[in-house]
């Protein structure tokens, strides 16, 4: 099958049919179907035959007693019922932004079925550049075309979605609300491509990982290693940022996994965590550091007396480097300097006096040709555990659970 343009799934232009086919699995017959969703029973059959022929799939078994799905028509719909959700759960929280609206939930779902391909592409590449013509430009149509089909969005709802600024074009508060779920609703029609190659035995699309700051490099890149032999044809993408960040681009389908420190209890519902081992903190320095040759047990205050490199404000780091001073009734180091980069702050550490914390398991894994030393001081409380995290709410796509199952197996 043909695979995405512009960074949407093809099958974003099969939506009749994909409503067709939930249709037909509830009625067993295409008369029943069409009655359904208000078509004729050939616009019906056409459209059933234009996703399989897309899909490279027989999606349903045609019998003298009516229609029966295939098992791949099973699992197309599985997928599909989960697009239709998320743009009902997008168009009803929109709708409840609005003060004094009380939202019908024949609103949210005269949505689902009506919405078009042209309209969701045009939200999500809006939303994305900011601009009607950029968007344009990136959809390869007309900017009067998305401006039409921004219109036609607001007056699907009957909201003003989005808003005109000297800079472009900004989506409102329910504009943001729509937009979340739309592209959950569109990273599912990737998950239904990812199946559709798996089954064909070309394991094809797009995996982007969200690291976080220390202890990755234990066991990510060895994990992409595997992953990328298995899989020559997916495409790996990665992005750092702070924690909160990946969450939210995670939440919003930018991103499908994130790898780094676990929190104790994930931030939403919708994220799911998959611990793989713990590891610890420690304060590291450059072999010839002046703290290491006075002595061989040093205590936190009397590190107090060289500079740092801290942690980056309100990570997980930061937090857990602050108690354990706190926990000795010392205020924790001067904040002159702070990185977010591991690399980063362990070649300030390399090439000066200052020191910092790293994973124990980051430094046991590469100690920089013996330019790196742990720093023989105790920092209780800090072991943290260390794993994956993807969204709860939708079934990974063959190749991430691919990737998920790689980084379990390969630190047990």
């Amino acid at each position: 099958m043909a695979f995405a343009q512009a960074g949407f799934p093809v099958l974003v232009m099969q939506l009749r049919g994909l409503r067709a086919l939930l249709a037909v699995i509830e009625h067993g017959t295409t008369v029943g179907a069409a009655q359904a969703v208000h078509l004729s029973q050939p616009a019906v059959t056409r459209a059933i035959g234009r996703l399989e022929e897309a899909c490279e799939q027989a999606l349903f078994e045609r019998t003298t007693r009516g229609m029966r799905p295939t098992p791949q028509g099973e699992q197309i719909a599985a997928r599909a019922r989960v697009f239709f959700d998320r743009l009902r759960q997008g168009a009803h929280e929109a709708l409840v932004m609005e003060a004094a609206r009380q939202p019908r939930r024949a609103g949210a779902e005269r949505f689902a079925q009506a919405v078009s391909a042209g309209q969701i592409r045009a939200l999500v590449a809006v939303a994305a550049v900011g601009s009607e013509s950029q968007a344009a430009l990136q959809l390869g149509i007309s900017q009067p075309a998305v401006h039409a089909s921004l219109q036609e969005l607001e007056q699907l709802l009957a909201l003003t979605l989005f808003y005109k600024r000297s800079s472009g074009t900004r989506l409102t508060p329910p504009g943001e609300a729509l937009l979340l779920r739309v592209k959950q609703a569109v990273a599912e029609l990737r998950g239904m491509e990812g199946d559709l190659a798996a089954w064909q035995g070309q394991a094809r699309g797009q995996l982007v990982i969200g690291v976080l700051p220390l202890s990755v490099p234990i066991f990510l890149p060895r994990a992409l290693e595997r992953f990328m032999a298995g899989h020559p044809a997916v495409q790996v993408r990665i992005v750092d940022g702070t924690y909160e960040n990946l969450v939210q681009l995670l939440l919003s389908a930018d991103i499908d996994v994130i790898a780094g420190a676990l929190r104790a209890q994930p931030p939403s519902a919708d994220v799911q965590q998959h611990p793989l081992f713990d590891d610890e903190l420690v304060v590291v320095a450059h072999r010839d550091h002046p703290c290491l040759a006075q002595r061989r047990k040093l205590s936190l205050r009397q590190l107090l007396d060289w500079p740092w490199v801290a942690p980056l404000a309100h990570t997980p780091a930061e937090r857990v480097l602050h108690r354990a001073f706190e926990a000795q009734g010392l205020l924790p180091p001067a904040r002159q300097l702070s990185a977010n980069s591991p690399l980063m702050t362990l070649s300030l550490v390399m090439q000066s006096g200052l020191l910092a914390i790293a994973s124990r398991g980051q430094v046991l894994l590469n100690d920089f040709g013996g330019l790196l030393r742990v720093v023989p001081v105790a920092l209780p409380g800090t072991s943290r555990r260390i794993g994956i995290a993807t969204r709860a709410s939708s079934r990974p796509a063959p190749h991430l659970q691919a990737f998920i199952d790689i980084c379990r197996t390969g630190v047990h």
